[in-house]
C-alpha cells in the first residue's frame, strides 16, 4: 500500500495555528510542485479548508515522506517544525484511505454530516490534476472518496435535518408558512445572526423583507445588501403588525417586544428570537395568534437533529468500511504477481478449453503420446505469448510503473468484470472533477 497522509484539523490545532498553515487555491499549483519533488513523494492532493489542511501522498517510504511533508510545510509557509509537529497526525495504507472516506463523509466534520467537504475535496483533487501530481493511485483513492462521499449522502439520513439554530428557525418558518413566497417577514436588528437568518429565509423564496435596527443606517446597509426595505426603530408596533414572521437579534439587554407591542396583531405570526439575552418577554406566548421560538425551544430541536446525525452516522461508519475494503481489494488485485497469476489462469482455461473442443472434433481418439504432444505443444505457445508480457510487467515495478501497467493488463484481459460497474462510476466522477 502507498497512501500516506499527515494532517492537522479542528480536533488537534487551534483556529490560529490552522490560519498559518493553510493553503489557499491559488497557491496549491506551486505547493504541490514543491511537494513533489521531494524525493520519497511520487504524489499528491493537499485538502485545506478552514478546519483541516491535510497532505495525502503517494510514497514507497512513509517514514521518509513524513520528515519531508514537515519540512515542505515549514519551508512553505515559513514556520519552526516544533510550532506545528505535535498537532500533526498521519496514516498510513488502509488507515489513511478509511480516514479520508471518513473525512469526505463529513464524520471528521466539526460539524457532522456537513456538505461543503465534498467540494472542498473535489477541488483539491482537481488542483492536485491540474498541477500533473496525480499518480493512478491518488487518482483512484480521490474518485473512490468523492463517491463514497456521495453514497452516505443519498444512502444515509447524515445531511437531511439542519442542526445550526439560524436553519432550524426557517425550519419552523416553513412548518408555518409552507409558501414562504407570500409572507412578510421582519427582521429586528443588523448583527450577524440575523442577517444570517435572512439570507436563509430569501433563498426559501421570502420576498417581502423589512428590516429594522436601532441604528437606522445599520439597519439601510443591511436591507440594501438583502435586497429588502428599512425602516425605523420607532415604527416596531406598527411593523409587528405588518409582518407574518419576525427574526429578532439585537444586542439589547431588556426585551424588545413585550405584550403590549403586539396589541394590535389579530393574525397568526411567528415570532423566532434568536438573541441573547432574549428579545422577546416570554408573556408573549399568551396571545393567541403568536407562536414563540427562543434559543432554548430551537436549541431542543438542534439537538433532537444531531442525535438523527448520530444515529446515521452509524450507517455511514459502515459504508465508509465497504468503500475502504474495496480500496484494498483494488489495490490487491493490481499488484503485478497476482495480476499475472491470473492472466496465466485465465489463459491456461482457454487453452484447455480449445484442446478439448479440438480433440471432440476429431473423427477418431487420440493416443496418450499425441495427446501429451499436444499438450505439450499448446501449454508452449500459451508460455512464449505471456513471456515477454510477464517480464514487462515485472520491470514496471523498478520504474513506478507497475499500477498504470497491471490496470491496462486487466481492461485488456476483462479480469475483474464484476467490479466494472462500480469502475464506470468512478471513471463518471473523475469526468466531473475535471470539467
Amino acid at each position: 500500500m502507498q497512501v500516506f497522509m499527515v494532517g492537522l484539523s479542528h480536533k488537534t490545532a487551534d483556529v490560529e495555528l490552522r490560519e498559518r498553515v493553510a493553503f489557499g487555491h491559488p497557491q496549491l499549483p506551486a505547493a504541490l510542485r514543491a511537494l513533489c519533488s521531494k524525493s520519497s513523494i511520487r504524489g499528491a492532493v493537499i485538502l485545506s479548508t478552514c478546519n483541516r489542511m491535510e497532505i495525502y501522498v503517494n510514497t514507497d517510504d512513509a517514514e521518509t515522506a513524513r520528515t519531508q511533508i514537515a519540512e515542505f510545510i515549514s519551508e512553505s509557509k515559513s514556520i519552526g517544525r516544533l510550532v506545528f509537529e505535535p498537532h500533526l497526525y498521519s496514516f498510513a495504507a488502509l488507515d489513511a484511505v478509511h480516514h479520508l472516506f471518513a473525512v469526505v463523509s463529513s464524520l471528521d466534520s466539526m460539524v457532522l454530516g456537513e456538505q461543503q467537504i465534498i467540494g472542498q475535496t473535489r477541488i483539491a483533487f482537481k488542483s492536485a490534476l491540474e498541477a500533473g501530481c496525480v499518480t493512478m493511485v491518488l487518482s483512484r483513492l480521490f474518485r473512490q472518496a468523492l463517491e463514497t462521499g456521495k453514497r452516505v449522502r443519498s444512502q444515509t439520513a447524515i445531511s437531511s435535518s439542519h442542526v445550526s439554530v439560524s436553519t432550524v428557525a426557517i425550519d419552523v418558518a416553513k412548518k408555518i408558512f409552507p409558501d414562504l413566497a407570500r409572507a412578510t417577514v421582519l427582521v429586528v436588528g443588523s448583527g450577524e445572526m440575523s442577517e444570517l437568518a435572512a439570507r436563509y429565509l430569501l433563498d426559501q423564496g421570502v420576498q417581502s423583507l423589512l428590516v429594522s435596527s436601532r441604528t437606522y443606517a445599520h439597519a439601510c446597509s443591511l436591507a440594501k445588501e438583502l435586497g429588502g426595505s428599512a425602516r425605523y426603530f420607532e415604527e416596531l408596533e406598527q411593523l409587528i403588525g405588518e409582518a407574518d414572521i419576525i427574526v429578532s437579534s439585537t444586542a439589547a439587554p431588556h426585551c424588545i417586544i413585550t405584550p403590549d407591542l403586539l396589541r394590535n396583531v389579530h393574525k397568526r405570526i411567528l415570532i423566532l428570537d434568536i438573541a441573547l439575552p432574549r428579545d422577546v418577554d416570554p408573556a408573549c406566548r399568551n396571545h393567541d395568534d403568536v407562536v414563540l421560538y427562543n434559543l432554548d425551544d430551537l436549541g431542543s430541536i438542534v439537538e433532537d437533529n444531531q442525535q438523527h446525525r448520530r444515529l446515521a452516522a452509524c450507517d455511514a461508519q459502515k459504508i465508509v468500511v465497504e468503500e475502504t475494503d474495496l480500496f484494498g481489494q483494488w489495490v490487491e488485485e493490481h499488484a503485478v504477481t497476482p495480476t499475472i497469476k491470473e492472466m496465466r489462469l485465465r489463459a491456461e482455461a482457454v487453452r484447455e478449453q480449445e484442446v478439448e473442443r479440438l480433440i471432440g472434433c476429431m473423427d477418431v481418439g487420440l493416443s496418450k503420446h499425441d495427446r501429451a504432444a499436444l499438450e505439450t505443444a499448446t501449454k508452449a505457445i500459451v508460455n512464449k505469448l505471456f513471456h515477454e508480457p510477464t517480464v514487462r510487467m515485472r520491470a514496471s515495478v523498478a520504474d513506478d510503473t507497475d499500477f498504470e501497467c497491471v490496470e491496462a493488463a486487466r481492461f485488456l484481459f476483462g479480469l475483474s468484470e464484476g467490479r466494472v460497474e462500480h469502475s464506470h462510476v468512478l471513471a463518471n466522477e473523475t469526468l466531473s472533477v475535471v470539467n
